[in-house]
């Protein structure tokens, strides 16, 4: 009977405890959000166009982005043969 006791005093407990790490954890989610809720995306950062539309993304300018341009040109030009 001791033992039953023990074993359901031991199954509050950890009840107990598994309530206040998810009640702590979704207090520092909530404080996250609060922080970041005034945020706002900057306008020299623009998220990339998604990999399955046929939109045409203007060629990078940049000296990365020609090498990747004529990169690519290649890599293309291989494959057609």
């Amino acid at each position: 009977m001791l033992a039953v006791v023990a074993l359901v005093i031991a199954l509050a407990i950890a009840f107990a405890a598994g309530y206040f790490t998810r009640d702590l954890a979704s207090r520092k989610r909530r404080a996250e959000a609060r922080r970041w809720r005034e945020y706002t995306e900057p306008g020299w950062l623009r998220a990339a166009a998604p990999a399955n539309t046929n939109e045409i993304v203007p060629p990078a300018t940049g000296e990365l982005g020609q090498m990747l341009d004529r990169w690519e040109s290649r890599a293309r030009a291989r494959r057609a043969g």
